[in-house]
């Protein structure tokens, strides 16, 4: 038998609890330890359509990126949607782990690597720890226009939702990437040293027009797409889990096939 206690113990040695940021909540969300592992779900969030995609696909264990319970939550009732999937989860002996901001401590450098930058470093190391942190920032061989960049983003990530900040025919080389709400850091990745562009999620007006004020251009490309890179490495993750460490090829695992990109563009 294969718990979910020897899953969630080996994703805390790949993402250990303590590379979390102060005000996270990685790890265990919900858990039934000792049950067998029957099939694993990877989602960025933990909502009621993967709720119910995790139980019709016969799933017992779900691996997100964003925790349950991060914000406080004063009562659990079946009138609201986190009441009625923290009940169901509980209901059909679901477990829940996400791995955060301890994820992105180790996975700094995936937006850029997707997004083919080359010289790639790591822009805010972490004081504590060796090798990790946050952002990074890379460059091309040859510039390009942001144009360029945002048909490259959408082509790579299949998207058209984004927003970006600057001349469209401004030419970029040095890129600054930051996963998830980078707008926070926009500052200091322009006060650490010259950057053409910022490529990150939930930019601020005046964030952007700081920046764009210094010469450097935003895109914008939300916060889900900025981090899908992160589900496609837990997916990994867990795949190296189950075929090198327990060599299982008979568990399900799958990536939620019904979680979408929430940012949308409209007319």
């Amino acid at each position: 038998m294969h718990s979910i206690k020897g899953l969630f113990d080996y994703l805390e040695k790949v993402f250990p609890l303590e590379y979390q940021e102060e005000y996270d909540n990685s790890g265990r969300q919900i858990s039934f330890d000792n049950k067998p592992i029957k099939g694993i779900l990877v989602a960025m969030d933990v909502s009621p359509v993967v709720t119910n995609e995790a139980h019709e696909n016969n799933c017992n264990c779900i691996i997100t990126h964003h925790p349950i319970f991060f914000k406080p939550i004063k009562n659990i009732l079946d009138g609201n949607s986190i009441g009625q999937m923290i009940m169901a989860c509980i209901q059909h002996e679901i477990s829940v782990y996400a791995a955060h901001t301890n994820a992105d401590a180790v996975c700094w450098d995936l937006l850029a690597k997707s997004l083919d930058l080359k010289n790639i470093a790591l822009l805010f190391p972490d004081k504590c720890f060796n090798g990790i942190g946050y952002g990074a920032v890379g460059d091309y061989e040859n510039d390009i226009t942001v144009s360029e960049m945002l048909k490259k983003i959408s082509q790579r990530f299949q998207t058209n939702s984004m927003i970006y900040y600057g001349d469209s025919d401004k030419r970029i080389r040095k890129v600054a990437c930051l996963q998830g709400a980078g707008s926070r850091k926009i500052n200091a990745v322009i006060s650490h040293g010259s950057v053409d562009c910022i490529i990150t999620g939930d930019v601020g007006y005046h964030d952007a027009i700081f920046a764009n004020n210094n010469g450097v251009a935003v895109i914008d490309i939300g916060h889900y797409v900025s981090e899908k890179p992160i589900i496609d490495f837990l997916y990994q993750t867990v795949y190296n889990y189950l075929t090198k460490e327990i060599h299982c090829n008979d568990i399900p695992l799958m990536i939620s096939n019904k979680e979408h990109n929430p940012m949308k563009c409209g007319m």
